[in-house]
């Protein structure tokens, strides 16, 4: 039996001691987690420099004949960066601009059809007065020539030529009303055309604004000022349409996105103060202040969002990103850059006071 003892208390000490440590260990977390979420302070190094990068790419295609800038140089807005050949560009714009001219041309021509057309139309009411007077002569004469026929005063001959005289001069009326019928009708179809020819017209000058866009387009410009990164573009390169060419990154208006955890947000609000140092910069503390605080999770925000209505579910405390702005005034602060590392310790509940309180 004592030997039994000396064998099973060595473990029973073990035991004890293994409960111990896992108790300990549970205490100092939720001590620590409890401090952490009741602290008005928060504190996170998941935090980077964040600005709005600006990417230059191209509208048009065509091989790149000159390339201006180089990495990290400053550029300033308007600047000429890049330019493609305009060659094929030109010549899209010569293009555009003969067929407005073919159809200007086209319409003075119709116009001056119209014009003429008119014209017929006052000849042919003149004919129809001359001849209905010629009409009213001859109507007469035949009508003197039917009583001289009836008394042998003329030959039967002569009033059939009156006769004759009579229809024709009729006829020549009506030949002169179809006339203006007729050049009325022309009228109408060349006035149908305006609109044809206007429409074309307003086609040809919205390529000719297209022409003249693209050829603008082969000049790559700089859209802000800040400074080339990333770029990616040579000279004698072709490039495609929709290309990503280079980068530009701004030297100001930057902010820094801290990921917080939402456990950390119970007591941080807008207006909130912020200290921060940069790893870039070090032995220098910053002052700044929360901005916003996201509405949605990073998680839900990915490319592929978790879906935790499938599976067996492990709850993963999420991180919610907050946006700090600081005073760019601050020496040091000009060596910010996108993308370097943070460290920020949010105060609660000091939402218009400044840095110095």
């Amino acid at each position: 039996m004592a030997e039994s003892e000396k064998i099973v208390r060595p473990w029973l000490r073990v035991l004890i001691a293994f409960v111990l440590m896992v108790s300990l260990l549970s205490l100092i977390f939720y001590i620590y987690n409890s401090w952490s979420v009741n602290s008005k302070t928060q504190t996170s190094d998941n935090a980077y420099v964040k600005g709005d990068l600006t990417y230059i790419t191209s509208k048009v295609g065509g091989y790149m004949v000159k390339v201006n800038v180089v990495d990290n140089q400053k550029v300033s807005a308007g600047q000429v960066l890049a330019e493609i050949d305009p060659t094929d560009y030109v010549s899209g714009v010569n293009q555009a601009k003969a067929k407005i001219a073919e159809i200007v041309a086209v319409q003075h021509e119709l116009e001056e059809k119209i014009k003429l057309a008119k014209e017929k139309i006052n000849i042919s009411k003149a004919e129809i007065t001359a001849a209905e007077a010629t009409q009213r002569r001859a109507a007469n004469y035949l009508k003197r020539t039917e009583d001289l026929v009836n008394i042998g005063g003329i030959s039967k001959s002569d009033y059939d030529k009156a006769v004759e005289d009579q229809i024709g001069q009729a006829a020549n009326v009506n030949v002169a009303k179809v006339k203006i019928r007729e050049a009325e009708q022309n009228i109408h179809v060349l006035q149908a055309q305006r609109g044809t020819l206007q429409a074309s017209l307003s086609a040809a000058q919205a390529n000719l604004a297209q022409a003249e866009n693209n050829l603008k387009a082969t000049q790559l410009v700089a859209p802000r000022d800040g400074v080339v990164v990333s770029r990616k573009v040579r000279e004698g390169e072709y490039v495609s349409v929709a290309k990503n060419l280079m980068v530009i990154a701004p030297e100001t208006n930057l902010w820094i996105e801290a990921n917080l955890k939402e456990t950390q947000l119970s007591k941080l609000a807008k207006g909130d103060q912020v200290y921060f140092s940069v790893d870039a910069i070090p032995n220098q503390k910053f002052c700044s202040t929360l901005d916003s605080i996201s509405r949605s999770s990073g998680s839900d925000l990915a490319l592929l969002p978790a879906d935790n209505a499938t599976g067996n579910f492990t709850k993963i405390v999420r991180r919610f990103p907050v946006k700090i702005v600081y005073n760019p005034q601050q020496k040091g602060l000009e060596k910010l850059a996108i993308g370097m590392s943070v460290i920020v310790d949010l105060k609660a509940n000091t939402q218009g006071q400044t840095c110095a309180e």
